[in-house]
This record gives structure tokens, C-alpha cells and sequence, in this order.
């Protein structure tokens, strides 16, 4: 049987109390970049432009779930804290470092911007203004503008913080995939049918260059003329994928495309189901090669990617095994993986035990990955 609704809105609002309770610095009203296993605060962590901006989509969405005012107030917070992040030459910073100084990460900034329009929607949606919708268009037309390669088509990674292209350029799966959701969310704000031509060329690119032909696994980084570089199989980005790919063509009503991804996500599956799932202790490795796991760990971010691209499996076939299988994953991360102050660990090891070494929050973990697992399970209202 699935987890009521009530239980599953008691572990989101238990998750969002854990950010009301130990994430704001009440003496500047800002977000602390870090906190233990102990809830404490972790003074030198980065603050990152991506961790703000998942803040933002995550207490954003809260608000639209549970309509708690304390979450609109949580998210304001956020969104007035990653405007300091802006570029004046257009987009966001990547991070600052213990000195306050803006930092840079050429192969990852993009993906930056694609979750600052990610959050900046997510919020216009809850607290919509004039100033919003101008952010909302600047980023998005600098995206398009800035970061698209109109040669060979697909985003470029490699710029510093001047937008100025390094002499290792790549095209990376997280841009794209994360630009990808960024733009489906502008789409159900807006409904600016514009956009739909272009949401269905990124489902086309992903289709034909970042997923194997015989593996259906994800391939994470090519050079700008689509050559694939070594890549690290990660059973929790396949997760992923195959479900927004799906979530996506869906939105744009492409029988074709639906067709094409419903296909492809099940394949995906079908590897992932094989090679990827602790049969033993229950969850899923990540990190695969050869088609088998190399980890004595399990990390929450795929946990949650799993049970979505199972409810996902699930739609599409109306098979029961899928969904009884995500009812499985969603019983180990609530028995497993929320901690009792109400944020998901980290990493458990293959005993269960949390590994309490890794902080609860930090650059890499926000709000994103657990509020968007309880409002997509709602979304695939089954």
C-alpha cells in the first residue's frame, strides 16, 4: 500500500520545521551554508548560488503544498540572499568561499543557472511581482543567449565568471537536464507556448547524445562536437532522467516524443532495476562499472530519483511490480534515511547506519531533492 498522504505531508513539514528551526541566521535574516548531524551550524562551508536557489525552490514549494506562511517567509529569505549572487555581467555567481570572495567552477556554473531559474520560478509562483518576472526574463534570455552553442546546438560549459569560454569547453548532462526542468517550470508559469519548440529540442538532445545505445546509461560530459569524454556511470542520474525526459514530452503533448521517452525511460529502468538495487539491505547504489556496483554506501539523492522513475515505469505500464517497488524504496527512506530532527541523512552505510561525518545540509544539499520527491509523488497522483 502507498504512504498515505498524511504521512508523507508530516515527513515534508518535518523537513521544512528542520530549515525553519537551524537554517536562518536570525541575526542578518540569511540562510547558514551548513549543519551537522548534531544540528549544529558549520561556519566554514561555501555558499553556493545552486544551494540558495534549491532553498528557494524548495521552501517555494512548501508553501504551494502545505501553505504555511513561515515557508513563504523561509523562501523570501532565500530569494533576497541568492540576489547578492547576481552577475553584473549577467547570470549568478557560482559561490563564495570563507572570504566572502566570489568563486567560479567552469564545468559546473551552468547548472547554477539553470536551478536559479528553477528557484526564481518556483517562487514567482507562491509571491509573483514585477521584480520576479523581470529576473525570471533576463535569466532565461541569458541562458538561451549566453550559454547555447548555435553552431553545433546544446549548451557550452566552461565559462568564467566573465563569460568568457576557457580553453576546455564541454556540454554536460547536468545543464542540460536541469535546464531542461527549468524551462518545464517556466512553461506551466507562463504557459508561453514559445517555449515548447525549444523544450522539445533539449528532449531531443538528450535522447540522442547522453544516453548509451546499449546500456541506456547516461553519459555525463562530451566536447563541444558530441564526442563523449570518460564517464562515470551514476545509476542515480539514469534514475533521473528517464522520468523528467517523460515528465517533460508529456508536457508538450508530442505524441512522438512521448512515444520515444516512454520507451527509453523503461529501458533505462529496466538496467537500473538489474544492476543498481541492494537486494540484501534494500536501496540503491549509485556509482556503477561494468554494470555493477562499486559502493559500500547509500546516498540520498538517488534513493529519491528511484522512486520517481518507478512511479514513472509504473504510469507507463501499469505494471504493479513498478509500483510496489517504489512503495519499497519510499518505506526504506522513511525508516532509514530522515533523521529524527527531520532532514534526510546524506549517506547511510549498508548496516543503515547514517554516516554522521557528512552534514545534513552543505553546498551540495538544499532543498531540492526531497521537497521535489513528496511534490512529484503528488504530481503522479497514483
Amino acid at each position: 500500500m502507498m504512504p498515505s498522504k498524511k504521512l508523507l505531508d508530516q515527513e515534508l513539514t518535518n523537513n521544512l520545521q528542520f530549515w525553519l528551526q537551524n537554517c536562518i541566521n536570525h541575526t542578518n535574516n540569511t540562510l547558514y551554508s551548513g549543519i551537522s548531524t548534531t544540528c549544529n551550524v558549520i561556519s566554514d562551508e561555501p555558499l553556493g548560488s545552486m544551494y540558495l536557489s534549491r532553498a528557494l525552490y524548495g521552501a517555494s514549494t512548501g508553501y504551494l503544498l502545505l501553505k504555511k506562511k513561515e515557508y513563504l517567509n523561509l523562501a523570501t529569505i532565500s530569494f533576497q540572499q541568492l540576489k547578492s549572487f547576481k552577475n553584473p555581467k549577467g547570470g549568478y555567481y557560482w559561490s563564495k568561499n570563507r572570504s566572502n570572495k566570489f568563486t567560479n567552477a567552469p564545468d559546473d556554473v551552468n547548472m547554477a543557472q539553470a536551478f536559479t531559474l528553477y528557484g526564481l520560478v518556483a517562487y514567482a509562483k507562491i509571491n509573483p511581482s514585477t521584480e520576479l518576472n523581470e529576473l525570471i526574463e533576463n535569466q532565461s534570455n541569458f541562458i538561451r543567449n549566453t550559454l547555447w552553442d548555435t553552431k553545433h546546438s546544446g549548451f557550452i560549459d566552461g565559462f568564467d565568471q566573465n563569460w568568457n569560454l576557457g580553453s576546455s569547453p564541454t556540454k554536460s548532462l547536468g545543464t542540460h537536464l536541469h535546464t531542461l526542468e527549468a524551462f518545464l517550470a517556466l512553461y506551466e508559469y507562463n504557459n508561453d507556448k514559445s517555449i515548447l519548440p525549444f523544450i522539445e529540442e533539449l528532449i531531443t538532445l538528450i535522447l540522442t547524445h547522453f544516453i548509451t545505445k546499449d546500456t541506456y546509461d547516461c553519459i555525463h560530459r562530451h566536447t563541444t562536437l558530441w564526442k563523449p569524454l570518460k564517464n562515470e556511470v551514476w545509476a542515480g542520474h539514469n534514475a533521473e532522467c528517464s522520468w523528467i525526459l517523460c515528465y517533460a514530452a508529456n508536457t508538450t503533448k508530442n505524441e512522438e516524443l512521448i512515444l520515444q521517452c516512454n520507451i527509453t525511460a523503461i529501458k533505462i529502468m529496466s538496467q537500473i532495476i538489474n544492476k543498481a538495487i541492494d537486494t540484501k539491505n534494500g536501496g540503491m547504489f549509485n556509482v556503477l562499472e561494468n554494470g555493477k556496483p562499486i559502493e559500500t554506501v547509500k546516498i540520498w539523492w538517488p534513493q529519491a530519483e528511484m522512486v520517481l522513475a518507478l512511479l514513472n515505469g509504473y504510469k507507463i505500464t501499469n505494471d504493479i511490480f513498478y509500483k510496489n517497488l517504489a512503495i519499497d524504496f519510499m518505506k526504506f527512506i522513511s525508516d532509514n534515511f530522515i533523521d529524527k530532527s527531520g532532514e534526510w541523512y546524506t549517506e547511510i552505510y549498508n548496516s543503515k547506519q547514517p554516516n554522521t561525518k557528512i552534514p545534513l545540509v552543505h553546498f551540495w544539499k538544499s532543498m531540492y531533492h526531497t521537497v521535489r520527491y513528496y511534490f512529484m509523488i503528488e504530481k503522479f497522483s497514483i
